[in-house]
């Protein structure tokens, strides 16, 4: 697919055809495209300013850093921001700011089949193996079965292994590349404890749930808990380029001047996208949004699955679903007959995930008339398909 233009939560290509979208841009483009009021205090805030500001402060920056410590009040460890230029880089600076805080410790802790990053640290917290020796893998409920005894029962586990030695556990809110798997209510918050009594850091990974994905501002809201360090990437900026830690002063700052820097961490345009986004969610009150449009998309996607037998499964919360489909071969079917739905009007998805899950995450400021057309497009699509 080449795009020529982008509008709202609508894609147009090269060759005529317009979609529907129902990917943000892979959860990035909360507010969708060429969003009016966004573009506008966006070039705003970023007049005059240099593209790249290494070594020096602009008042962006220490707007946009105050207006995400002062965005997360559910969070009394929400104090200091660590900016970063990409969500794996993220990832990677809180896990060094837990690190250094304890340096005596050295055991990384978390969930299984989750995805941090293809970097560094993040690459070796990813999946269910690691080369890392120090890292340890601990379950995460996928509609297994697992309950919170057996949950609790592996993490003293690993306590008595590893006494004092447990620097961080990092974990998803969701698993989005394994399917989108959401966990029981009482999960986090059990982990939460645990780290507690361990003195280990806990570490949110919202990078692709930030900003209103599961209908709050932060999952961390959603799940009832109060991590030490929040790593935000994506939706944080609409689109710019840009990452950031939220946490705990404490650890962010037992890291030395320039231990926690790059090139492109914290420039003046993604600081200025941090601050137009944050005008858009307040002027446009983008999170009571979210909670329509979840509304909207159980009862299209619950539509799709009655009608369909090779759905076998629909998991999600807010404004990120997955559809879980008989095998990858259908998956793929679907995703291309939803493309091509009619001769010039189609549905955008991303390929599956995890083989055979197809992810449903449109821009937060798509519309009911759009999200109904966009149902009715896929149901005379995957009528095509045998």
């Amino acid at each position: 697919m080449v795009v020529a233009r982008a509008k709202g939560s609508r894609l147009w290509t090269v060759d005529g055809r317009k979609l529907i979208d129902f990917t943000s841009g892979v959860l990035v483009s909360n507010l969708g495209y060429a969003h009016p009021l966004f573009e506008k205090r966006l070039a705003e805030y970023r007049r005059g300013l240099p593209r790249n500001a290494y070594n020096m402060v602009t008042a962006v920056q220490v707007e946009a850093s105050r207006r995400l410590v002062a965005s997360m009040r559910a969070n009394p460890n929400a104090q200091q921001t660590l900016w970063a230029a990409s969500g794996s880089e993220g990832i990677q600076k809180a896990m060094w700011a837990a690190m250094h805080f304890q340096p005596e410790r050295h055991i990384l802790v978390a969930t299984r089949g989750g995805f941090h990053g293809k970097k560094g640290l993040a690459a070796d917290v990813s999946g269910e193996s690691s080369p890392n020796p120090n890292v340890r893998f601990i379950s995460f409920p996928m509609g297994d079965g697992l309950s919170e005894a057996d949950c609790r029962r592996e993490l003293d586990a690993l306590a008595a292994e590893n006494p004092g030695k447990i620097a961080l556990l990092i974990t998803e809110p969701y698993l989005g590349a394994k399917g989108s798997f959401h966990p029981p209510k009482w999960y986090h918050p059990l982990l939460q404890e645990w780290c507690r009594a361990q003195g280990a850091a806990f570490i949110f990974d919202e990078v692709q749930s930030c900003f209103g994905r599961t209908g709050n501002m932060y999952a961390f809201e959603s799940y009832g808990v109060q991590p030490d360090l929040v790593v935000l990437g994506k939706g944080l900026a609409n689109g710019e380029p840009a990452a950031a830690v939220v946490g705990r002063r404490d650890m962010i700052s037992s890291m030395d001047y320039g231990e926690a820097s790059d090139t492109f961490s914290g420039v003046p345009g993604a600081c200025a996208a941090v601050c137009a986004t944050l005008d858009v969610f307040k002027a446009e009150k983008i999170v009571a949004q979210s909670r329509r449009l979840e509304k909207w998309l159980r009862k299209g996607l619950g539509r799709l699955q009655k009608e369909f037998p090779f759905v076998r499964e629909v998991r999600g919360e807010g404004a990120v679903y997955g559809v879980e489909m008989t095998d990858k071969e259908t998956a793929d079917r679907c995703v291309l007959e939803a493309y091509r739905a009619r001769a010039k009007k189609g549905v955008h998805f991303l390929g599956p995930l995890a083989g055979k899950v197809l992810r449903v995450s449109p821009p937060l400021v798509i519309t009911r008339e759009e999200v109904d057309e966009a149902f009715g497009l896929i149901a005379e699509a995957w009528g095509r398909i045998k």
